[in-house]
C-alpha cells in the first residue's frame, strides 16, 4: 500500500484512518513499509513522526498485533531522540524494554541508549544538557544490569562538571561510583572513578589530593594485573606538576606520551602538558621546543579548550622568555579560543564557572605584556572573561524577542514559558543552594530541568535566529567595546596579578597603570568594616583620602591624557571586587571636574559589557519609594523637586509597605526614586535575598528585579537610600572571581535602556535632596539623563551655604522647611558638600 498520502494526516486522523483499515483487514502485513517510510521522513519533521508512532503503537496494543507494536515503540523512541524530547524518548525505550525480554530488542535498546549517549550533543544547543541524556540512559542501563557503564555516564558527567566549576556536583558523582564500585565488587569501575578523581582534584586546585588519588588507581590496576590507561598517567603527570613535584611531572606525561597514538587528540594535550611542566622546571627553551611540536601537533584539532591551554601554556612560556609581543598574540587567539569553548555553554553558573577557571590566568599573563600599546593587542586578552550572568541574561532576553517574531506562535509561546521557568527559579542571579544541587543525579533538579528544557528549545530554533547567546560573545563585546572607543569615551578596567592593574582604552591605545596592592587591600578592608559598622565616618573619610592621595598622582598623566583628548566619559568595567571611588577620583582633575558641570564629561561603573540603547531625554512620568512613616525627613520630598525641577508631573507615591510586583506600582513611569533606608546586599549570605529595605518590607529586592525589570519603561533610576550602590560577588556557597557582582542598581538595568544612580555607603538626605533637585534642573535645561546626573554631582560639591538653603527653602511644608535649613545654620560658606565623601559615594551605573 501507498502511505505517502497518509504522512500528512495529523496523529490523531492517522489513528482513525488507520483503526478503519485494519476493522475491515484485520492483518497488517505492510506494517514496516508503513515504517520505512515515516523513518524516510524523519530527519525533516521528526516530532510529528513521534506522534503518528506513539498513535500507532497505542493502537497496535489495542489490537493485540505485539510484534507491531514493539516495531513503533521503537520508531517512536528514534523519532523522539531526533525531535529533541530526551526524556520521551527514553521513556519509550523504557516501555519497550518492559514488553519484550527478547535478546533482540535487548539488543535495539542498547543500540538507540549507546547511539544517543554518544551523539547527546545532537539534541540540545549546549554541552551542559550531556548529563540529562546521561541520566536518561542509566534507567536501561540499570534495568539491564549493567552498572559499569551506568558508573561510567556518572563519571562523564563529573568531567563536565567539574570543567565548568560545578565542583560539588562532580564529587558526588565520583563518590556515587566509587560506592557503587565497592558494592558491586567491580575494581575496573573502581580504577576508573579514582583516574576521574585525579582530574577533578587538578581541576579544583588540590593536587596533592590528585596525586593521592592516581597512586590509588594504580594500586588497582596492578591488581587487575591492567596497564595504565594513557589518561591516568597524564593526569597524573598533571598532578605531580601542580604540587611542584616536576620530575615526578615530566616522567608520568613522557610514558602517557608513549603510549599515545600518533593522531589521537589527546597526544596535543599531553604535549602541552609537557611543554608547561618543561617550563615551571626551567627548562624554557626546551619547553618552547616542545610548544611549537604541540602546536603542529594540534593543526586541525575541533576542541576549542584543548587550544586554549595551548595558547595559555604558549604565552606563559613567551612571557619567561621575554617576548612580550608574543604573549599578546598567544593571549588574543586563547581568547578567541575561550570564547569558542564558552558558547557552547547554557548555563549561567557553568559560564561563571569557565569564566572563574581562566580569568586569574588571562590576568596574570596580561601583566607580562607592555605598558602601554594599540588597542587591538589588548583587547581580546581583557574581555575574554569579562562577561557575567546580567550580559548572559539581556543577551537571551534580545535573542528570545528576536526568535519570537520569526517562529509560529505556539513556539514563541513555549519559548516565553521556557524563560518564565527561569525567571520562576531565579535567574539569572541564581539562589547557591540551587545551583549547588543543579545535579541530574540528584534527587530533585528543579533549576536544572528549566536550563534543559531551554536547551532543547534553542537547537530546534537557533537556526533561524542565531545562536542565542551570541550576543554575550567575544565578537559582540569587541564590537560595543570598539563602538565606545570611537565615540570618544575612555575604557577602564583593572586585572589583578599581585598588585592591581589599571588599563585604560582611548582612540586606538591603551596604557597600563600599576596600583600599590596595600592601597586596594587598605580601601576594601576600611569600606567592609563601614558598612559593618566596625569604624565610624571620620575613620572611613580617612581612608578614602588617603586612596585618593595614593591613586591620583599615579593616574593624574592618565587623565591628563584623556582631558586632552576629549574624552566624553570614562567608563570602568565592575568586577568582583568593590569599584573604586572614580567619580570621586575624577573630579580631582579641575579640566574634568569643570566639563562634569556642564554635562559634558561623566564617569560612569559598567554593570555588563552589553550596549545601551539610552534615551536622550525623559518625558514620561516619576515614581517615588518612601516610607511615609518613617523618621527621615528629606526623602518624601526628593522626588517632588526633582520632578518640579525638571518640568515632568507630579510622583506617584509608593509606600514601602506596598506588595504589588513592580510592573503594577512602577506602571510606565520613566523615572524611579527610591528614597529609604537601604541595607547592603553584601549583609546577604546570598544577594538572591536582598532587599534594600534589609528585615523591613520594600518593593526593590534583587528577586524581584531580576524577575520583572526587563519589562520597565524606566530610563533612570535614582537609588537615593544609603549602600543602594554597593554589590555582593558571591552566593550562598561561594564567592566569585569574575564580573558577577550583584548590585540593585546594576539590576535595574535589565531593560538595556535605564542608567542608574546610587550611593556606596551612607550618606544624609540633605545631600541627596539638594542631588535630586540639581539633576531635574539640568534634566529640565536640556541635557541627557547621565550628563543630568553627572553635573548634579558636581553643583553639590560646589555648592555655597547659601545654594543649598535657596533649594532646600522649595519644601512646601513650613515646619519641615524649617528643620531642614536650620541644619546648615553653622555650615561653612563654601565647602560643605566638597569632601569625596559624598563624591565617592555617589556613582552613575550602566550598560556600556
Amino acid at each position: 500500500m501507498a502511505w505517502q498520502d497518509w504522512l500528512a494526516l495529523s496523529p490523531k486522523a492517522f489513528e482513525s484512518r488507520l483503526r478503519h483499515r485494519l476493522e475491515r483487514t484485520p492483518e497488517f502485513d505492510d506494517a514496516v513499509d508503513l515504517y520505512n517510510e515515516l523513518i524516510a521522513t524523519c530527519d525533516q519533521n521528526a516530532r510529528h513522526v513521534a506522534e503518528v508512532a506513539t498513535a500507532v503503537a497505542d493502537l497496535m496494543q489495542q489490537r493485540d498485533l505485539e510484534w507491531e507494536r514493539l516495531l513503533f515503540l521503537e520508531l517512536t523512541a528514534r523519532a523522539r531522540y531526533m525531535a529533541g524530547d530526551v526524556r520521551e524518548a527514553f521513556d519509550a525505550l523504557a516501555t519497550l524494554a518492559r514488553a519484550d525480554d527478547s535478546d533482540d530488542t535487548q539488543e535495539t535498546v542498547l543500540e538507540i541508549v549507546h547511539a544517543a549517549v554518544e551523539h547527546a550533543d545532537s539534541v540540545a544547543s549546549s554541552i551542559d544538557h550531556r548529563p540529562v541524556v546521561f541520566s536518561a540512559a542509566a534507567s536501561l542501563l540499570e534495568y539491564y544490569d549493567l552498572q559499569d557503564e551506568l558508573g561510567d555516564l556518572k563519571l562523564r558527567s563529573a568531567l563536565l562538571y567539574s570543567r565548568h566549576g560545578a565542583s560539588q556536583a562532580a564529587y558526588r558523582a565520583i563518590a556515587d561510583v566509587e560506592n557503587q564500585a565497592h558494592e558491586i565488587g567491580s575494581l575496573p569501575l573502581l580504577a576508573r572513578a579514582l583516574q576521574t578523581a585525579v582530574a577533578v582534584s587538578c581541576e579544583e586546585g588540590d593536587p596533592d589530593f590528585a596525586v593521592n588519588a592516581g597512586k590509588k588507581a594504580l594500586e588497582v590496576l596492578a591488581e587487575l594485573d591492567a596497564e595504565p590507561p594513557m589518561v591516568l598517567l597524564g593526569n597524573l603527570g598533571t598532578a605531580f606538576m601542580r604540587a611542584g613535584d616536576t620530575v615526578n611531572a615530566e616522567t608520568y606525561l613522557r610514558r602517557a606520551l608513549e603510549v599515545s597514538a600518533t593522531n589521537s587528540d589527546i597526544r596535543p594535550v599531553l604535549m602541552v602538558n609537557l611543554a608547561a611542566c618543561m617550563r615551571q622546571a626551567g627548562k624554557v627553551a626546551q619547553a618552547r621546543l616542545m610548544i611549537n611540536e604541540a602546536r603542529t601537533a594540534h593543526s586541525g584539532t575541533s576542541d576549542p579548550e584543548a587550544l586554549l591551554e595551548l595558547e595559555l601554556v604558549a604565552a606563559r612560556i613567551c612571557a619567561e622568555s621575554g617576548d612580550a609581543g608574543a604573549v599578546a598574540i598567544a593571549l588574543a587567539a586563547a581568547a578567541r579560543a575561550f570564547d569558542q569553548t564558552l558558547c557552547h555553554v547554557l548555563r549561567f553558573h557553568h559560564r561563571r564557572g569557565l569564566r572563574e577557571r581562566y580569568l586569574p590566568r588571562f590576568d596574570n599573563l596580561m601583566a607580562a605584556m607592555p605598558d602601554e600599546g594599540p588597542v587591538d593587542e589588548a583587547l581580546e586578552a581583557l574581555l575574554a572573561c569579562r562577561g557575567n550572568a546580567l550580559g548572559d541574561w539581556m543577551a537571551l532576553l534580545e535573542w528570545s524577542r528576536k526568535t519570537a517574531a520569526l517562529v509560529q506562535a505556539d513556539e514563541a509561546a513555549a519559548l516565553e514559558r521556557a524563560l518564565e521557568g527561569l525567571r520562576g527559579e531565579g535567574v539569572p542571579h541564581l539562589f547557591g543552594f540551587l545551583e549547588k544541587y543543579d545535579d541530574v543525579w540528584g534527587p530533585r533538579n528543579p533549576v536544572g530541568y528549566q536550563w534543559d528544557r531551554l536547551s532543547q528549545m534553542v537547537a530546534t530554533l537557533d537556526n533561524r535566529s542565531g545562536p542565542a547567546l551570541d550576543q554575550a560573545g567575544q565578537a559582540a563585546m569587541i564590537d560595543a567595546v570598539r563602538r565606545r572607543l570611537a565615540d570618544g569615551h575612555c575604557i577602564m578596567a583593572v586585572t589583578h596579578a599581585g598588585e592591581p592593574l589599571l588599563w585604560s582604552f582611548h582612540g586606538d591605545r591603551y596604557r597600563r597603570t600599576a596600583l600599590p596592592e596595600v592601597t586596594r587591600s587598605n580601601w576594601h578592608a576600611a569600606l567592609l568594616r563601614f558598612s559593618q559598622g566596625e569604624i565610624g565616618r571620620q575613620e572611613f573619610a580617612a581612608a578614602l583620602g588617603g586612596w585618593l592621595d595614593a591613586v591620583f598622582p599615579l593616574l593624574e598623566p592618565v587623565l591628563d591624557g584623556l582631558d586632552r583628548g576629549g574624552v566624553r566619559s570614562i567608563r570602568f568595567l565592575q568586577d568582583f571586587g568593590p569599584s573604586p571611588p572614580m567619580t570621586a577620583l575624577a573630579m580631582r582633575h579641575p579640566s574634568l571636574l569643570e566639563r562634569m558641570r556642564q554635562g559634558l564629561f561623566e564617569v560612569r561603573l559598567v554593570a555588563a559589557v552589553v550596549l545601551s540603547a539610552e534615551s536622550p531625554q525623559i518625558d514620561g512620568g516619576v515614581a517615588a519609594i518612601i516610607d511615609r512613616d518613617g523618621e527621615l525627613l528629606l526623602p518624601r520630598y526628593e522626588a517632588a523637586a526633582f520632578a518640579e525641577a525638571a518640568g515632568l508631573p507630579s510622583p506617584v507615591i509608593i509606600d514601602t509597605g506596598a506588595t504589588e510586583e513592580l510592573p503594577e506600582l512602577v506602571g510606565d513611569a520613566q523615572v524611579l526614586f527610591v528614597s529609604t533606608h537601604g541595607t547592603p546586599v553584601s549583609s546577604y549570605t546570598d544577594p538572591y535575598f536582598a532587599s534594600i529595605g534589609g528585615e523591613a518590607p520594600h518593593p526593590v529586592s534583587i528577586s524581584r528585579l531580576q524577575a520583572h525589570g526587563d519589562r520597565l519603561a524606566l530610563r533612570l533610576v535614582l537609588l537615593n537610600a544609603c549602600y543602594s550602590g554597593a554589590g555582593s560577588a558571591r552566593n550562598y556557597q561561594q564567592r566569585f572571581r569574575t564580573a558577577d557582582a550583584v548590585s540593585f542598581p546594576a539590576w535595574s538595568l535589565l531593560n538595556g535602556r535605564a542608567i542608574a544612580c546610587a550611593s556606596a555607603w551612607r550618606t544624609s538626605d540633605t545631600a541627596q535632596y539638594l542631588f535630586s533637585r540639581y539633576a531635574g534642573e539640568a534634566l529640565g535645561a536640556g541635557l541627557p539623563p547621565s550628563g543630568a546626573v553627572s553635573s548634579a554631582m558636581v553643583r553639590l560639591h560646589l555648592a555655597t551655604r547659601d545654594e543649598a538653603i535657596a533649594a532646600l527653602s522649595a519644601i512646601a511644608e513650613p515646619a519641615d522647611r524649617a528643620t531642614a535649613t536650620g541644619r546648615l545654620s553653622n555650615a561653612p560658606q563654601h565647602g560643605a558638600f566638597n569632601h569625596p565623601y559624598l563624591s565617592g559615594a555617589m556613582a552613575i551605573h550602566s550598560l556600556l
